[in-house]
């Protein structure tokens, strides 16, 4: 694997691109990928919830209370797992802005 050597080349380059040299180039790359994993997360937890008409743990309540479904509770796990996935890259969001 090749490696990329800094250098005022590429620190010139980031910034006749706008995004204020390398550290704003590496910053906006990560955010936007992100970003763009947290939109996928959030449109999967906002399609259960439109498919169930309640939030996360509502239908996980009902389901603890009611008899065993199987295809529901592959979607409670699915669900769960969004919104995980979805507070993960959220918290990572905020870490990359006091990181850089």
């Amino acid at each position: 694997m090749a490696t990329l050597a800094y250098s005022e080349n590429l620190e010139q380059i980031a910034k006749e691109l706008d995004f204020g040299g390398v550290k704003g180039l590496i910053k906006d790359v990560l955010a936007t990928q992100i970003l763009a994993r947290i939109s996928n997360f959030s449109e999967e937890v906002e399609n259960f919830e439109v498919k169930y008409g309640k939030d996360y743990q509502s239908v996980n309540n009902d389901f603890e209370a009611a008899e065993e479904n199987c295809h529901q509770f592959d979607d409670l796990m699915a669900w769960r797992f969004a919104q995980e996935g979805k507070e993960y890259w959220q918290n990572r969001l905020k870490e990359l802005e006091d990181v850089l």
